[in-house]
């Protein structure tokens, strides 16, 4: 009897030792299963994370993630902000272009041949990457030039009505970088690419006492640090800079210029002593052409001259219309140019040599156009003025310049 009692007593505690280790065996295996579990998670998580901060590491950008990281668009690490000035510039797309009433600023970056932030204002928007002319030495950039008549500190209202042709250079040339430069962004090129080359220079271009004077000098630096092309904000252009030169010397041009004044049919005027004169409201240019190193050094000596002259410096004078033209502007840019013909062919005397061309001439690497070319619409030198656009007309002159008198 008292065996079967302890027999029967002890079954309860065997079923509730069963049951514990099941229970003991359920809670192993979903701890097993929360733990694989957590690990397929875990593994997961750092793979999305190391994907995620790849593409983004500097250094490691594939090439699409370059281009935009340039507009912005990825979370690319910036680089540190540049201690140097810089320009701003115009983009453009193919449709025309509004100008603003909003002044351009300014940011210049000296690092390359060419500004790498060009124009973001609301003038436009820029096409970041110009596609060049075939064989062409003359890159495919156009630089104008807005200067307050009256420079100081604050950036002076715009007038609207002085850029309404700005819109037919970009509508013309879609794929050329175009650069409206303003005071400060002039003040900034001068500075960052002559402090230390030329310190005499970037003294001389801040205290030049007239806007014309300084809108002439700073054309000439640009081109010869940029090249491009030129023009004054009251010009129009009539067609794309591409057909300008023929075909057959895009590989030898370096220099395209145009004559304003020929006396072939009439005297002469008071202020212009030349027979025949080019102008210096448009020019293309390949950069470091060598005319613009000799005018700078026209310009230097004759503003030196005019001070001596005067007996006050060069921030005191008070010029008139014809040293300001034979100082910086057309007179003196035609002695040079001509200096320069005269070394690519002995034959040249006198700029009377250049009167009634009929046709553009290549003189070494200097293409001289008829007074058509950039004088269409004048009411002398045989330039077309009937009101039709002759054929080689390529840029037509509004003559709103505001620097006389001055």
């Amino acid at each position: 009897m008292r065996h079967q009692r302890t027999s029967s007593s002890s079954l309860p505690s065997v079923l509730n030792h069963v049951a514990r280790r099941r229970q003991y065996r359920s809670l192993l295996i979903a701890g097993v299963i929360l733990l694989v579990l957590a690990t397929i998670w875990l593994r997961d998580s750092i793979g999305v994370v190391g994907f995620g901060r790849g593409p983004h590491s500097q250094g490691h950008l594939p090439s699409a993630n370059k281009e935009s990281a340039s507009d912005g668009k990825t979370d690319a690490p910036s680089p540190p902000p540049s201690t140097e000035p810089a320009i701003q510039t115009a983009q453009h797309t193919t449709e025309p272009m509004r100008p603003s009433t909003t002044p351009p600023s300014t940011k210049f970056s000296p690092h390359s041949s060419t500004p790498t932030t060009l124009q973001v204002s609301e003038t436009g928007t820029q096409t970041p990457h110009p596609t060049p002319t075939a064989d062409s030495l003359i890159p495919p950039k156009i630089w104008q030039i807005l200067l307050p008549k009256y420079p100081g500190k604050e950036k002076p209202p715009t007038d609207p009505k002085s850029l309404e042709e700005t819109q037919s250079w970009t509508s013309l040339n879609p794929n050329s970088n175009y650069t409206l430069i303003d005071q400060h962004a002039a003040n900034a090129f001068v500075r960052s690419h002559f402090s230390h080359s030329n310190p005499s220079l970037v003294e001389l271009y801040n205290t030049l006492p007239n806007v014309g004077m300084k809108s002439d000098l700073l054309r000439y630096l640009l081109l010869d640090i940029e090249g491009g092309v030129y023009s004054d904000i009251d010009t129009v252009a009539l067609k794309p800079i591409s057909s300008w030169i023929p075909a057959h010397l895009r590989s030898k041009v370096k220099l395209v210029v145009g004559i304003e004044f020929d006396r072939r049919d009439g005297g002469g005027w008071v202020d212009i002593t030349h027979w025949v004169q080019l102008c210096q409201w448009t020019i293309a240019a390949a950069p470091g052409h060598p005319v613009f190193g000799k005018m700078v050094e026209r310009v230097q000596r004759s503003l030196a001259e005019l001070s001596e002259s005067y007996r006050v410096p060069v921030a005191e004078l008070k010029p008139s219309s014809y040293e300001v033209m034979n100082s910086t502007g057309p007179a003196a840019w035609t002695d040079v140019v001509f200096e320069m013909l005269q070394g690519y062919d002995e034959t040249l005397k006198d700029t009377k040599d250049l009167s009634f061309m009929t046709e553009p001439r290549l003189i070494g690497d200097i293409l001289v156009l008829t007074v058509d070319g950039f004088g269409m619409g004048q009411n002398h030198s045989n330039s077309t003025n009937d009101g039709s656009v002759p054929e080689v007309a390529l840029v037509n002159h509004l003559f709103r310049g505001s620097w006389r008198g001055d």
